[in-house]
């Protein structure tokens, strides 16, 4: 059995950045390739008049301003998340299978667009209910002591975060274990954490420490290039508008480097967490079930 180390979980994306760097290099190639694709086409097409008064009022003032393009890249943008995420578990379960850098477009990733697209419309239609049933719960007493509403209010607000936070961590392993089962295992998802909850938790919370490093880097390389561009960008000779397309290009990389890094080290903290519920070995692929065929012999040689 391995041991359940939340240490070892958090930090299982920069040992698999160690182990497989032309991987992790190829997958922000193909988002660096995804994005330039999609901002040529909104460059070549209609422009955006950005105004502080302008607000979108539906999807389809959405559509109608961003180009019929818009749900193209929506759909392009999902199925290459998918990937790139299913290829990390790929990496990390099943690190022998390391053909095509671990990238697929089959079954696999299937299976995560449609539970990705599935679980936002069940967050966007049940979200709301625990804050409904504790506002429920606590409008009595409201009522009862007006004069302690906000207290009320405050705590009621930290027991919805606490909730969500709960139900979040116990079901944070669905994708990793449904690409691991390669099937829906509706009946899995909830017992797999738990027991495990604190273990989850305090992973998460290892590499939100490490995401918000990142974040921080960024930010600081970032700005540091926002404040070498002119302040009149669509001022200047050739020279001047080539810097911008240069800098342009190098906070693109940058932005497609924290992505890629980031959705790495979380995909690869699920991995290693799954990997150690289950029992597995570090390092070695997940086992091999049993055909369904082997169950009436052992009942066979029982009786």
């Amino acid at each position: 059995m391995t041991a359940l180390s939340p240490a070892a979980a958090a930090t299982e994306g920069i040992r698999l950045i160690r182990r497989e760097p032309t991987a992790v290099l190829v997958w922000m190639l193909l988002w660096l390739g995804v994005l330039s694709i999609a901002a040529g086409v909104v460059a070549s097409g209609e422009r955006i008049a950005v105004s502080d008064h302008r607000t979108f009022r539906s999807l389809s003032d959405i559509v109608h301003g961003f180009g019929p393009f818009a749900a193209v890249f929506v759909g392009l943008f999902l199925l290459l998340w998918a990937t790139t995420t299913v290829a990390t578990y790929r990496a990390v379960l099943r690190p022998a299978d390391g053909r095509y850098f671990f990238l697929r477009l089959g079954i696999d990733e299937l299976r995560v667009v449609i539970m990705t697209v599935t679980a936002f419309i069940l967050v966007l239609a049940f979200g709301g209910i625990p804050t409904y049933l504790l506002y429920v719960l606590l409008s009595p007493i409201m009522r009862a002591l007006p004069s302690f509403t906000r207290e009320i209010a405050t705590g009621g607000a930290l027991a919805t975060v606490c909730v969500d936070i709960w139900l979040g961590v116990r079901l944070s392993l669905i994708a990793v274990e449904t690409f691991a089962e390669r099937r829906f295992h509706l009946t899995a998802y909830w017992p797999l954490a738990r027991g495990r909850f604190w273990y989850l938790f305090v992973s998460y919370f290892l590499f939100f420490l490490m995401f918000f490093v990142l974040t921080v880097l960024f930010f600081i390389v970032g700005g540091f290039l926002f404040e070498m561009a002119p302040a009149h960008i669509g001022a200047g000779d050739w020279l001047q508008r080539s810097g911008i397309l240069a800098l342009a290009g190098m906070l693109a990389v940058l932005t497609v480097c924290f992505w890629v890094i980031s959705s790495t080290l979380f995909c690869a903290c699920q991995a290693h967490a799954f990997r150690a519920i289950i029992g597995g070995a570090r390092g070695a692929s997940l086992p091999v079930k049993r055909p369904r065929s082997d169950a009436p012999r052992r009942v066979r040689a029982r009786r």
